[in-house]
């Protein structure tokens, strides 16, 4: 079936497809699932305990995941780097790895199971590389997607766009698309050491509005990275180095916890024009490591307008997810309409 959708706008548009995967660096989204053996799961209360934690969305159809999963690769990971005193994980593991096998396609437990399920490779829970025989319990937690204790949420949640997509989150909450690597391990050498420091704030590259007629609206993500939580801060913006607003933040963030600030508008822009944005003074005091937050900048581009109404038609063809079918209509001011 197809459908028509007719929309009548003032200024430049884009349409952006939600299926692109995470750009390696965005904030993992949280999580609280249910596991096949009905034990919930939260994704933040794992990487606060300092835990890397691995997502390998899979779905049962698909051969490269069934491949990756059958090679053994995630369970030798959760044997010998799981978390200490889960069944499967070895007595002399390093303690701070979690994996997670989300079904993300929302196929049921029987699929699952390989039980009358004319799509699935096989049974992915059991007598595979991932259950013990002695106990019969799952080693890394599997989740189902099918809609009865989790939903395809996840998967558009985590932009889902080809099977499998390995991610890696470390304990600062940033995501990195891992593939199928051989050696997982390795890669969490790369998320940055834990907070150490009381009071610490971090900035994140720019990924608010540049194009204007004239007037932006900036907008800015923290992160407290300090132990102690982050009440407040100064956010100082300047447009080709001349002061154009200060903003003292207030809040309430948690280690690691993030928030995107959007901040007064800038009025009277032109092409080119350099914007940079500064987030200063942690609950007051000096910031205990400034080179997480660092000046983030960009250039003003300006665009060209016309009073045309145009009829933009969308053409889109449903199938049976139609929870999956999602767009986006921005202007030229970076504004959803």
């Amino acid at each position: 079936m197809k459908r028509i959708l007719l929309i009548a706008i003032v200024t430049l548009f884009s349409i952006s497809n939600t299926y692109a995967q995470l750009p390696d660096g965005s904030v993992a989204p949280n999580f609280d699932l249910t596991d096949l053996n009905g034990t919930s799961h939260g994704l933040y209360s794992y990487l606060d305990q300092g835990y890397t934690v691995f997502l390998d969305f899979s779905a049962v159809w698909c051969g490269p995941c069934w491949g990756y999963h059958t090679g053994g690769t995630l369970e030798d990971l959760f044997e010998n780097h799981g978390p200490s005193g889960m069944p499967g994980v070895s007595a002399n593991t390093t303690d701070d790895v979690m994996i997670f096998m989300i079904e993300g396609d929302g196929n049921s437990v029987d699929c699952l199971n390989g039980l009358n399920c004319s799509n699935s490779y096989g049974d992915w829970v059991n007598g595979v590389n991932d259950t013990d025989p002695a106990s019969g319990v799952t080693l890394y937690p599997i989740i189902c997607t099918d809609g009865t204790s989790n939903s395809t949420a996840i998967t558009s949640d985590y932009s889902i766009g080809y099977w499998p997509t390995i991610y890696m989150v470390c304990p600062d909450r940033l995501t990195t698309e891992v593939g199928q690597s051989s050696n997982p391990y390795g890669a969490i050498s790369a998320c940055p050491p834990p907070a150490s420091n009381d009071n610490d704030a971090r900035t994140f590259t720019y990924s608010g509005p540049t194009l204007t007629c004239g007037d932006i609206t900036p907008e800015i993500m923290i992160q407290n990275y300090g132990l102690v939580a982050l009440t407040s801060a100064t956010i100082d913006v300047t447009v080709n180095g001349s002061p154009a607003s200060s903003t003292p933040w207030a809040g309430n963030l948690t280690t690691y916890a993030t928030q995107n600030v959007i901040l007064p508008v800038l009025s009277g822009l032109a092409n080119n024009d350099v914007v940079s944005i500064t987030v200063s003074l942690p609950n007051g005091v000096v910031d205990a490591d400034p080179s997480n937050n660092p000046a983030v900048t960009f250039n003003v581009s300006m665009v060209q307008t016309t009073n045309v109404n145009t009829n933009v038609v969308v053409n889109i063809t449903t199938d049976q997810y139609p929870g999956e079918t999602t767009w986006d209509i921005v202007n030229s001011m970076g504004q959803t309409v």
